[in-house]
């Protein structure tokens, strides 16, 4: 028994650790996105509202959305009237889809089911896929070597380039 005890008691141990490094590599996560200029506290609650089954939250997640659709340009920003400047039930499924493959969500229309709808989310999706996918080294390089340059501008040390080998030993 005192060896079963062990192996769960092992496990246990193992899955806290694990979600310490969690932890530990989400607040990294979040420290570059504010240092990107990102609300972290707007990323937490999409994600909240983006990812959660509770049928409660379904106002939020549409209010999430549109907030982060405006935010983006990738639709005109709502006057306070909500029936004034709105954009297509089709735009919106389109947008929806699109986040949802940009973001690396399930693809999984949740609010249409067959039909000309589907079609349109799972162009959306494929759209915000490939686009992730052709650009995320792209915009990771850039973000990497503007951090670099303004580490260089603080420290005035350039940093050795990846093609370098620092520790290279030369004959004269």
């Amino acid at each position: 028994m005192d060896v079963l005890l062990a192996i769960h008691t092992r496990k246990l141990c193992a899955d806290r650790e694990a979600k310490k490094a969690a932890a530990a590599l989400e607040t990294k996560h979040l420290a570059d996105a504010k240092n990107d200029g990102f609300d972290v506290k707007e990323i937490k609650d999409y994600l909240d509202v983006m990812l959660s089954d509770d049928p409660k939250k379904i106002v939020d997640k549409f209010g999430m959305m549109r907030r982060n659709r405006e935010k983006l340009g990738v639709i005109p920003p709502q006057a306070k009237d909500l029936f004034s400047d709105r954009v297509t039930r089709e735009q919106q499924i389109d947008r929806d889809g699109y986040e949802a493959g940009l973001n690396g969500l399930e693809r999984n229309p949740r609010h249409t089911r067959g039909g000309t709808e589907d079609d349109v989310w799972y162009a959306g999706y494929d759209r915000g896929r490939s686009k992730y996918e052709g650009r995320w080294e792209i915009v990771l390089a850039a973000m990497e070597a503007a951090r670099v340059a303004e580490e260089t501008a603080k420290t005035g040390v350039e940093p050795p380039t990846k093609s370098e080998n620092p520790f290279a030993f030369t004959q004269h």
